[in-house]
């Protein structure tokens, strides 16, 4: 699998690619800035330092998503207090309860996600391969189908939009993975 470094840098050139709004910036004093009493991760360490991500919200062709800020961390835990103290949320959709969460454990970072009041379930395997995974997902729903033309005309995902997207993201994520994937964004 490729890492972290490799994925942020396809994620930030896909998002510039498509003028996603929203930006990424460095932060010098990562220590400082991240809150104290959420965990961290070389990863999410090596996210917020290099690609802080700053109002960036990305359109999936259904509910637009975004991923928070180091600044916007603390308050991002907010409603989501009866999660084990290892889990991170670092995105949401954009009216709240669809959170991303990086799970956190020893060392490894796996990301999970969830909707409604179900149980979190595990999207992707690691950091990085949600971060590629996220990147084709933009470059597929941008470059190939305009954002909301990933539907028919009666709001059911277009099997061959299911299909390309499987293409691109079962290799980097599993088949497993690319199911709860799926199911996440467009479930």
């Amino acid at each position: 699998m490729r890492g972290i470094k490799e994925a942020l840098k396809q994620l930030a050139a896909i998002c510039k690619k498509y003028s996603l709004s929203g930006s990424f910036n460095t932060l010098n004093d990562l220590d400082n800035a991240f809150p104290f009493n959420l965990p961290r991760s070389s990863d999410i360490d090596y996210l917020y330092k290099n690609y802080n991500p700053e109002k960036l919200k990305i359109e999936t062709g259904f509910t637009p998503i975004k991923i928070h800020s180091v600044s916007e961390l603390s308050k991002a835990q907010s409603g989501y207090e009866d999660l084990p103290n290892n889990y991170l949320v670092f995105g949401d959709d954009l009216g709240g309860g669809k959170p991303i969460i990086a799970v956190i454990d020893e060392g490894n970072t796996s990301v999970y996600a969830s909707y409604d009041v179900i149980e979190p379930f595990k999207i992707a395997g690691s950091l990085s391969g949600f971060i590629f995974s996220l990147a084709e997902l933009i470059d597929l729903v941008y470059g190939q189908y305009d954002i909301f033309d990933i539907a028919d005309d009666n709001d059911e995902v277009k099997g061959e939009f299911i299909d390309e997207l499987r293409k691109r993201i079962a290799p980097l994520i599993g088949n497993e993975g690319f199911n709860a994937f799926y199911d996440y964004f467009y479930g």
